[in-house]
């Protein structure tokens, strides 16, 4: 498998990095081989697992990133999951998202049906279309999938994408020739993403190398609150780090806020908070074949992961900690047409 990791060290940023990779990739043009119109690249503001339901300031994070897209004025804004689950509680919260005057989508995830809901009914809530779906915006096609079939062999909440909805994946990607962007919960390029993760790739890479389909360009993720990036075989995979915390868990338990914060919010005891909310803003350039990201720094609330004795490499899926920091990194990256990339 041709893969590379995209680190803070390594990241492509600069013309003189550009100019290197981009000996590597397609001339100028859309990787389908369609006409591009001369455009500043199609924006959107993406945020993934805020997890209303166990922040106590879910509402406040959300704010803070809906004003700051105001200011940006992205083509779009998207949530990749564990948002928050179908209760009236949560109507405020959802408004704050939905009152974005430009388009606005969602991914499901895990977490939207905690407390017995159903995926159903997470589609009416958040008025989706349906639990996977497709769009095209400009010259660009979005995928939507949902990794919360029931299947695969992993204990814990279902991370899977069934057969019936792989079937619509292929058919739909033979359905465009336009470039594609995916957008799931659960990654498709790590263990704690989906099950079935190298077979939906497999899918994806069959249809970049027909010149009548789709050519998929990124993968979009969240799920595993940390900040990462990867090409594998021509596609780049970027898992969009938490809004809101990493999670530690019950072994360390801890309180990070006032007692009368924790006592509203009984789960927050388990999580390393980031003192700031954090979202990116990516844009696809179809006419120079790079996709940016413009990422957020923060710090921690209270103790660090690391400060509290959090066991990396058995306890958290043996990420390297320095994936697991309150940031989103600003990337600046060549589409990878062929995987070769330096």
């Amino acid at each position: 498998m041709n893969q590379i990791e995209i680190s803070r060290r390594n990241m492509l940023v600069g013309t003189g990095a550009l100019l290197a990779v981009g000996s590597l990739t397609k001339a100028a043009g859309s990787p389908s081989g369609e006409p591009i119109p001369q455009t500043q690249g199609v924006r959107i503001g993406v945020i993934a697992d805020v997890h209303q339901d166990i922040m106590h300031d879910g509402e406040q994070r959300l704010t803070q990133f809906v004003k700051a897209m105001r200011d940006v004025d992205p083509d779009m804004i998207v949530q990749l999951g564990d948002f928050c689950v179908p209760h009236e509680r949560n109507d405020k919260f959802l408004s704050i998202f939905h009152a974005f005057a430009r388009p606005h989508h969602h991914v499901i995830g895990n977490h939207e049906t905690d407390g017995g809901y159903t995926r159903e009914q997470v589609v009416e809530y958040f008025g989706m279309p349906s639990r996977y779906y497709s769009f095209d915006h400009e010259h660009l096609h979005f995928v939507v999938l949902d990794g919360n079939d029931r299947g695969g062999s992993s204990g814990g909440y279902p991370r899977f994408i069934a057969p019936d909805q792989v079937n619509w994946l292929r058919d739909d990607l033979a359905s465009t020739r336009l470039p594609t962007i995916v957008m799931v919960h659960q990654p498709l390029d790590s263990s704690d993403g989906v099950d079935n993760r190298a077979d939906i790739r497999a899918v994806l890479e069959q249809a970049n190398q027909s010149p009548d389909q789709a050519h998929v360009i990124a993968v979009l993720a969240g799920h595993s609150h940390i900040d990462l990036g990867r090409s594998i075989n021509g596609i780049l995979y970027l898992t969009i780090n938490s809004a809101s915390y990493q999670w530690v868990g019950s072994k360390h338990k801890h309180m990070s806020y006032p007692p009368e914060v924790h006592a509203q919010a009984p789960s927050l005891d388990r999580t390393c908070p980031y003192r700031n909310p954090l979202w990116a803003v990516l844009t696809i350039d179809l006419e120079h074949q790079v996709i940016s990201v413009e990422g957020r720094s923060s710090s921690w609330v209270g103790p660090s992961p690391d400060e509290i004795g959090a066991d990396w490499e058995h306890d958290y899926w043996g990420w390297n900690p320095r994936y697991a920091q309150p940031r989103i990194s600003s990337w600046r990256i060549p589409f990878a047409t062929s995987g070769d990339i330096a």
